[in-house]
C-alpha cells in the first residue's frame, strides 16, 4: 500500500489543492482532491490494461463553479431542499435559493466550494486520505465535517462522512460522482443498472419531492434486476429496500465487463444521467448518489437529516470490484 501526493493546480486565491493517490498492491488507484473532497480518479488493472471508472477533468480549473459537480462532495446536505427557512431549538435561520426558489446541494455554503486540509493513514490492509473542515455558513453552528477516502487490498473503496456541530443542523452529504467504465465521452447508454428498491420519489416539474413514494412496477424506475440504461434518461431518487440482500445498486458494461457493486447505510439513491461536456445529447456519465432521501426534513417518511446539537453523525458508502 502507498500513498502519492502530488500539487494538482493553484485556485484563484492562490490556495494550493493537492491531489492524493491511494496504491494498492493490485495498482488499483484512487485520488481525491483537496478542493471539494473531491474523487478525481479511480483506475484498475484488467486484462494488463489499466482502466479509468470516473468521468474526471485533467485540470484544477474544470473543477471549479462547474455546475455537474463531477466528482464533488456534496453537503451539508446533498439534493434539493423544497424550503429554505427552518428553526431547531429555538434558532431559525434562511439559506440562499439558487435553484429558482429552492436550495440545490446546499448552494452557496457546499462542501464543494472550499479547500480541506489532508492526513494520510496506511497499514498492512489499507490506506486512507482524511479530508476536515470546519463550515461557519447560513447552516447553523459551526460545524466539524470528516470526509475519508479509504482503499483496501480487495479493490474496495470506502467513503465516510462524518459531521458534528455546535447547534442543531442538518447533515445529509453524499459523492457527485460520475462513472463511465468505457471511457470518458463514450456513449454509456448501454451500461447496466440494477437497484433495489421498490419505490421511487414522486417529483414536481421542479424536481422537488412532493412527498410521495410510487410503486415502480411497470415503469422506467423498475430496475430490481439488472437491465441497460438505453434511452432512459434519470434525475430521481429511489427508496432502497430495507430487506434487499445484496448491494443497493450495481453497474455494469458489457462493453468492457466492468461492474461495480454500490452499498450504503442510508435509505436512498439518486441516479442523474447526462454529458457534462455538453459537447452532444449523447449520455456519457452516470452519477450514482448515495443518500438519505432528498429533502427529507421536510417529509418526516423520508428519512431523519437533523443533526442535534453536539452530537456526531457518520455515514458510509462502499465500492466494490465484482
Amino acid at each position: 500500500m502507498q500513498v502519492k501526493e502530488q500539487v494538482f493546480g493553484h485556485l484563484p486565491d492562490g490556495q494550493e489543492v493537492t491531489a492524493y493517490t491511494l496504491v494498492n498492491d493490485n495498482q488499483t488507484a484512487v485520488t481525491a482532491l483537496t478542493y471539494g473532497a473531491t474523487w478525481q480518479s479511480f483506475r484498475v488493472i484488467k486484462a494488463g490494461q489499466s482502466h479509468e471508472l470516473l468521468v474526471n477533468f485533467d485540470q484544477l480549473s474544470d473543477y471549479v463553479g462547474q455546475p455537474f459537480h463531477v466528482g464533488h462532495t456534496i453537503g451539508p446536505v446533498g439534493g434539493r431542499l423544497s424550503q429554505v427557512a427552518y428553526q431547531f431549538d429555538g434558532e431559525a435561520f434562511k439559506l440562499t435559493p439558487n435553484d429558482g426558489p429552492n436550495v440545490l446541494h446546499s448552494g452557496i455554503n457546499g462542501f464543494d466550494r472550499v479547500n480541506w486540509q489532508a492526513s494520510v493513514t496506511q497499514d498492512a490492509h489499507q490506506v486512507a486520505v482524511h479530508f476536515t473542515h470546519t463550515f461557519v455558513t447560513e447552516f447553523p453552528g459551526e460545524l466539524r465535517a470528516e470526509v475519508t477516502y479509504t482503499l483496501d487490498e480487495a479493490d474496495r473503496v470506502t467513503i465516510t462522512f462524518s459531521g458534528q456541530s455546535t447547534a442543531t443542523t442538518l447533515f445529509n452529504p453524499m459523492t457527485h460522482v460520475y462513472f463511465n467504465f468505457d471511457g470518458r465521452q463514450q456513449d454509456a447508454s448501454q451500461h447496466e443498472l440494477q437497484i433495489a428498491a421498490r419505490e421511487h420519489v414522486a417529483v414536481d416539474d421542479a424536481k422537488i419531492p412532493t412527498g410521495t413514494l410510487v410503486d415502480n412496477t411497470g415503469t422506467k424506475f423498475d430496475l430490481e434486476t439488472l437491465k441497460p440504461i438505453s434511452d432512459a434518461r434519470f434525475d430521481d431518487a429511489w427508496r432502497l429496500a430495507d430487506d434487499r440482500q445484496g448491494p443497493a445498486v450495481i453497474l455494469r458494461s458489457p462493453k468492457t465487463d466492468m461492474t461495480l457493486a454500490i452499498d450504503s447505510d442510508r435509505n436512498g439513491v439518486v441516479v442523474f444521467t447526462t454529458n457534462p461536456a455538453m459537447d452532444s445529447d449523447q449520455m456519457t456519465a452516470v452519477a450514482i448518489e448515495m443518500q438519505t432521501l432528498p429533502d427529507a426534513v421536510n417529509h418526516p417518511d423520508f428519512g431523519d437529516i437533523v443533526l442535534p446539537a453536539n452530537a456526531k453523525k457518520t455515514y458510509q458508502v462502499t465500492y466494490d470490484l465484482i
